[in-house]
């Protein structure tokens, strides 16, 4: 007895199982924090970032704590975990609804900033 699956189906167990496995992150070569230094913001910005795994990439909602002026390390979930993976500047961008606020508008600020 054969299964027909069609193509959307395959692509979503695909993605399923591909992420089981750890993305691709970058190396400590590759971060070269000596010549680029590490930045560290808090409360995270909310980003898209696409991540490999080793047969296929995915775009992931996440927050980005700590980059560099190449590479930002984005916080995702997946389920109830919680990973972290150095990706390129160029894999990320901000999710809409942070665009529209200024970091003012995201924050309380304190006593010192007013």
């Amino acid at each position: 007895m054969s299964v027909v699956v069609n193509p959307d189906q395959a692509k979503a167990l695909h993605a399923r199982y591909s992420k089981r496995a750890q993305p691709f992150g970058l190396t400590l070569e590759e971060l070269d924090f000596k010549n680029f230094p590490l930045r560290n913001g808090y409360p995270g910005i909310p980003v898209r970032a696409w991540l490999r795994f080793p047969n296929c990439a995915e775009l992931v909602e996440g927050e980005v704590f700590a980059w560099t002026e190449r590479a930002a390390e984005v916080t995702w979930k997946d389920g109830p975990l919680t990973y972290r993976t150095w990706v390129w500047a160029s894999a990320v961008t901000r999710r809409g609804e942070a665009m529209s606020r200024n970091l003012g508008e995201r924050v309380n600020r304190d006593n010192n900033s007013e």
